[in-house]
């Protein structure tokens, strides 16, 4: 995260924060800010293949049941086929569980791999976010490294509660300036904004007045250190003043501001309010979203001991995500964005193929489905296959790392010729039928 408000005791250059604050420091709410915008914009310049302008990141903490969305299996044996039936998509021959009818009618529209496979099966989601079970740089945080952000709204945002056991996934070896600015209640009537907040006390314009203040005194410490690269950074600075102070920022981030028959388009909850907060930002320039589906009671772990099992699947849990899902496909594509937002919905796991003895399904890592459209997606696309338990892959198995690298292929980052994307995908290629 990025510190607003809290800044070092010294700045490396002899004057204390106590100086700083008598000459009118409180402007320097927005350093910590710049200096995160200057990381973030400090990637060395070389063309980019075409790709989308954002990302949208669904995670289903607890992992959906393969079973009872996008791979059902209507020919295996109760216990292994459960007791929801399956429907006929858009595409012909393709048929998901009868609990997403919705997305049923889209699914020209979006592509589904069903061969997902290498997980670990324990909710700590660092595949999901990183690809590397041992690494903590998120995609987010590569993308905003690696591709280009312009304007006022920060480039990579969090949206819902802290993952499980997953709290150090954001920067990772990148560092802090590319944590993600985390949203923990984007349904909260007044959203707070950590890292684009000013001071109680300190109102915008009373702010810029400060930050003329800062300014003499720049002018002064600078002295032949003025040059190039002070006045660079003296642009980000500039960038991070027009986050704090901008409405346009804020405005991005109040879901009140939808009309009432649109949020009820997307769902009156968790879920789907923070679908529609993630359009919103995209919209406006973010560059990189991720949207955590509720908190851990609300997860897709139907174990059945210990939680509520597959019955959760048809009272709360496929409706919510059928109709979330549905809603911002349907917006992004009447809005125009949709070909330049890429939209992924995954989550850390799958579930066993064999209904348990308490009436509920397992971690399972073996298998698992991952969902995406937009971007450059071929609509329709059904990547791979399961046998006939939806336990492993049958053809064409995907792993952790070739998910991340057909993230950053989608992005404009091309995992083909760009150095700096190798320590994150290794020799890792993108999914060719998504390329």
């Amino acid at each position: 995260m990025f510190n607003i408000g809290r800044v070092a005791s010294r700045d490396g250059r002899g004057i204390t924060r106590r100086e700083l604050l008598q000459a009118g420091g409180a402007a320097l709410v927005g350093q910590s800010l710049a200096q995160g915008l200057h990381a973030a914009d400090a990637a060395e310049s070389r063309p980019l293949a075409a790709g989308a302008k954002a990302c949208i990141f669904i995670f289903l903490e607890g992992g959906p049941s393969q079973l009872e969305t996008f791979d059902p299996k209507p020919q295996a044996t109760d216990d292994i086929r459960g007791p929801f039936g399956s429907i006929a998509t858009t595409v012909p021959g393709y048929y998901v569980g009868e609990l997403l009818p919705m997305l049923a009618t889209r699914a020209d529209r979006y592509a589904v791999i069903r061969s997902v496979t290498g997980f670990s099966g324990a909710h700590d989601a660092y595949q999901t976010f990183t690809g590397d079970a041992r690494s903590r740089t998120s995609h987010g945080a590569v993308v905003t490294r690696l591709t280009e952000h312009q304007g006022a709204m920060p480039p990579y945002v969090h949206l819902g509660g802290k993952l499980f056991r997953s709290t150090d996934v954001g920067g990772g070896v990148l560092g802090s300036a590319y944590d993600p600015v985390e949203i923990p209640d984007p349904l909260d009537k007044d959203v707070k904004l950590p890292d684009l907040s000013l001071s109680a006390d300190v109102s915008s314009a009373r702010f810029v007045q400060r930050r003329g203040l800062l300014g003499a005194v720049d002018q002064v410490r600078s002295g032949d250190l003025a040059g190039a690269g002070v006045q660079r950074f003296d642009a980000f600075y500039q960038r991070a003043v027009g986050m704090l102070t901008s409405t346009r920022v804020r405005d991005a981030f109040d879901v009140t501001r939808e009309p009432e028959a649109h949020r009820v388009r997307y769902g009156a909850n968790f879920f789907g309010q923070s679908l529609l907060m993630a359009r919103r930002l995209v919209e406006a320039g973010t560059r990189y979203v991720q949207v955590k589906w509720y908190d851990w009671d609300g997860a897709w772990d139907i174990h059945g001991f210990n939680s509520t099992g597959i019955e959760r699947m048809e009272e709360e849990l496929c409706p919510r995500f059928d109709q979330g899902l549905s809603a911002l496909l349907d917006d992004l594509h009447e809005r125009g964005l949709l070909e330049s937002t890429l939209v992924v919905a995954m989550g850390e796991m799958g579930r066993t193929p064999k209904i348990n003895k308490w009436g509920g399904r397992d971690h399972w890592g073996n298998s698992m489905f991952c969902w995406m459209a937009g971007g450059g997606i071929p609509g329709g696309a059904i990547i791979g296959a399961t046998d006939d338990q939806a336990a492993f892959p049958a053809r064409d198995p995907v792993l952790p790392l070739e998910l991340a690298a057909t993230i950053y292929w989608r992005m404009g980052i091309n995992t083909n010729t760009d150095p700096r994307v190798r320590p994150f995908i290794g020799t890792a290629r993108p999914v060719e039928a998504l390329v």
